[in-house]
């Protein structure tokens, strides 16, 4: 008999334990599904998370969302999504429409309006939906207009309108779309990433020189400490150059000249036979250095393919399609295998642009 009880316990034990399991399987099968959408902006990583409910006919905006949500004046937001809180992250300092929001993972909710939504970035981010949701946890409210936008089953997030330093990150579901504005110091960011790094490169180096001047063109002098460090790891033609440039800025022309005749004992390579003469050209707009600089070169050394390459390259801003041409075949001709496909690339299809003309 006590053997038959505890048979009959495990058994409806068993089944209880099916049964929850079975529930749990059917739960998860309905809720709304988690997502993220992640965007690099600069070198700034922007990630939200969310859960995507679907509209099934039903009126989403002013319906399961209501408007102007308040209760004996305290303000009931959308969690901005469904199930747990929608959270959002920013690996740098940006900008929200405007507004600056210091780095770091928030919550995410949207006080809405008919004509009007509040986007709101709460300091607490773990939080269930916004049923905990408190004022005095916010970050940064601002405020977008809600367009009409076609129809969109699942709540879904995106970014739009990309630049360099921006992108709209635009909320869409049901008939409606909302965005706000991200913006970034892409100079800044860059800047400190690499100030940050404990063991700095040659390259590192440059790199923040160069970073700095374009940050505050008038602060040569720090610039100039970064280059130094660059040469002190190793002196090449890239460093050298760049110490130049920096003293011809501060007006040193005598010192100026003085490490550019240095620097050019030391070049070598692509920068100094493609980044150097092409970007007088580029950058300064004076072409007939670049193409003095380019002339020099190859008499000294008519084969090498990288100057022709440069000088392809001249040719094509000079709209010579027959000098580009053969530039860029000679280039082919005694590029090394690694460089074969791009010159071959860069040849073939300037030959054939000659040809159609």
């Amino acid at each position: 008999m006590i053997k038959n009880s505890i048979l009959l316990c495990i058994y409806f034990i068993g089944i209880t334990s099916f049964t929850l399991n079975a529930q749990d399987m059917l739960v998860a099968t309905k809720v709304s599904p988690k997502a993220s959408v992640m965007q690099r902006i600069g070198t700034t990583d922007v990630t939200v998370t969310y859960h995507s409910p679907s509209a099934k006919k039903r009126k989403i905006f002013g319906g399961i969302v209501p408007y102007d949500f308040v209760v004996d004046g305290i303000e009931y937001p959308w969690r901005a999504g469904s199930n747990q809180n929608t959270t959002i992250e920013f690996t740098h300092n940006v900008k929200v429409q405007g507004q600056p929001l210091s780095k770091g993972k928030y919550g995410l909710h949207i006080f809405v309006k008919e004509k009007k939504w509040t986007f709101i970035f709460s300091n607490t981010s773990d939080s269930w939906g916004s049923f905990s949701y408190k004022k005095e946890e916010d970050a940064l409210r601002v405020t977008a207009v809600p367009e009409q936008d076609a129809y969109q089953e699942w709540l879904n997030y995106q970014f739009v309108t990309r630049k360099p330093e921006s992108a709209i990150l635009e909320l869409q579901w049901s008939h409606i779309k909302c965005g706000i504005k991200i913006e970034v110091d892409v100079t800044s960011n860059a800047l400190s990433d690499l100030k940050a790094k404990e063991e700095k490169t040659v390259d590192d180096y440059i790199k923040i020189a160069q970073l700095t001047v374009e940050k505050d063109p008038a602060n040569i002098d720090e610039a100039l400490q970064y280059v130094e460090k660059s040469i002190t790891l190793n002196k090449e033609f890239r460093n050298v150059m760049l110490k130049s440039n920096l003293l011809a800025k501060k007006g040193m022309v005598k010192e100026s000249e003085q490490n550019k005749e240095q620097a050019l004992t030391l070049g070598e390579g692509f920068p100094y036979h493609y980044y150097y003469p092409l970007s007088f050209m580029l950058l300064d707009g004076n072409k007939s250095k670049t193409f003095k600089i380019l002339s020099t070169m190859l008499k000294k050394d008519p084969d090498n393919w990288i100057t022709n390459l440069a000088m392809g390259e001249y040719y094509i801003k000079e709209e010579n399609q027959e000098k580009a041409t053969f530039h860029f075949g000679k280039a082919y001709e005694h590029a090394g295998e690694r460089s074969k496909p791009y010159t071959r690339y860069m040849f073939l299809s300037n030959k054939l642009v000659l040809e159609q003309n």
